[in-house]
This record gives C-alpha cells, sequence and structure tokens, in this order.
C-alpha cells in the first residue's frame, strides 16, 4: 500500500468541509432565532458569518469547475444574507429609544433580599380605566388617557406593524408578558416578576400584562391584527393605586 493510498483527503477538500459546516451550523442558528424573534445581534452575526464562509469557499473555487456542492454553498450565502438582511430590517424599524426611565422601587422579601416588583397590588381587582384604540404603524399609546400620537413622555406602549410586535417605552425598556385567562391586577403584578420581556407578537385574543410610565399595572387585549392596513386593535385595563 502507498502513502498516497492512506494520506486520506486533500486538505482543501477538508477545509471545504469544515467551512461548510460552519456556514450550515450558523445559518440554522439564524433561521432558529428569526423564527422564534430572537436576538436581533445574534441574528445578524450568525447571518453574516454564514455567508462569509459561503464567499470564502466560491472564492477558492473560482477557475474550478462547477460541482453540485458549489450549489450548497450558494445556498449559504442565500440564507445567510437573508437571516442579516431580515436583522438589519428589524434594526431600522424597532421603535427609537425614549428617555431614560426612572428604576422600578425595591421592596424588601421576608428573607431580607430585595425584590423588584413592577407595581404595588392593590386589593381591588375593579380597573380604574379601560378603553378600546386602533394603533397603525408606529403609533404610541398612553394607557392612563387613552392618547394615541407619537413618541412621548407618558406613552407606554408602540406598535411596530411590520412584524405585529408591541414594545413597551424606550424600544422595550419597561416590562411586558402575555398572560392567560382573565387578569387582574394582582395577577398581572405577579406574572410581570415571573417572566417578562420588552415586546410581544400581537396574536389575536390574547392578552398582555405590563407595567406603564406611571409605574401602573396595565393589561391590553388585542382585538384585531387583521386589517389591510396593517393596523392593530387593543382593548385596555389600568389600575391605579
Amino acid at each position: 500500500m502507498t502513502s498516497s493510498e492512506t494520506a486520506g483527503p486533500p486538505a482543501r477538500t477538508r477545509e471545504a468541509v469544515l467551512f461548510t459546516g460552519l456556514g450550515l451550523v450558523a445559518d440554522t442558528a439564524a433561521v432558529a432565532q428569526l423564527a422564534v424573534s430572537g436576538s436581533v445581534t445574534g441574528i445578524l452575526v450568525t447571518g453574516l458569518l454564514a455567508a462569509l464562509l459561503g464567499f470564502v469557499l466560491l472564492l477558492r473555487r473560482l477557475g474550478s469547475a462547477l460541482r453540485v456542492a458549489d450549489l450548497l454553498v450558494a445556498v449559504l450565502i442565500a440564507v445567510g444574507a437573508g437571516t442579516a438582511g431580515a436583522a438589519f430590517d428589524r434594526l431600522l424599524t424597532a421603535p427609537e429609544a425614549s428617555a431614560a426611565i426612572p428604576a422600578v422601587t425595591p421592596a424588601s422579601s421576608a428573607g431580607g433580599e430585595d425584590v423588584t416588583v413592577p407595581a404595588t397590588p392593590s386589593p381591588s381587582t375593579t380597573a380604574t380605566g379601560e378603553g378600546e384604540v386602533t394603533l397603525a404603524d408606529n403609533d404610541y399609546l398612553d394607557l392612563e388617557s387613552g392618547v394615541v400620537s407619537e413618541a412621548n413622555a407618558t406613552a407606554d406602549i408602540v406598535y411596530n406593524a411590520p412584524y405585529t410586535d408591541l414594545w413597551t417605552k424606550g424600544g422595550g425598556e419597561l416590562r411586558i408578558t402575555p398572560f392567560d385567562g382573565t387578569p387582574t391586577k394582582a395577577a398581572c403584578a405577579a406574572r410581570l416578576q415571573r417572566r417578562h420581556y420588552g415586546s410581544v407578537d400581537a396574536e389575536k385574543g390574547a392578552w398582555y400584562c405590563l407595567e406603564t410610565t406611571e409605574r401602573n399595572v396595565a393589561a391590553v387585549r388585542v382585538t384585531d391584527v387583521s386589517r389591510p392596513d396593517g393596523s392593530v386593535t387593543v382593548s385596555y385595563l389600568v389600575w391605579k393605586p
């Protein structure tokens, strides 16, 4: 047996397999994050990485005859570039951050540790404010007053039509979370302590608990997201101290 028969695949072949494998992993990660509305930075980085690896492989294949494997490289570039483009679009269309919001007042737990709470629950479950409005793309809503406007100091949520997302003020600085069942002030406050986000997908019929700029507890229900102009209709409840 000669040394050429035992040397294994050429270095260039091993390199191509390695780069292709890394590109597939990066593409899979980018698509998965995009599907679940994951981190925009993560989608952008993994998408660009996949596209870059694909371009490197194509550059090293210049002057060679096309093979079936080159089609896979082209797919790597297309998927990577597509997910990176989607991430750029999200960055451009996300609501602009507003002025800094004061930190939520901490309360002491029985064990002496500080526990951050969105608001102090009231013994009453009756909302002190409620209403229904229709929001177009980039409309801001102040839940206490029911006023829809451009960004202002008292706005609580903003609607992002391209992705049917509801963001809290400041590009996601306040808390919002999905809620199953009929919301009350105490139930929403407890839910916001356990799980919270800066934005949520606006799903028809769904309830979302959130804290407002004035540090009240509120709940928003999506009643319509099927309008042809991309607007969304929400009803809301606000509990004040």
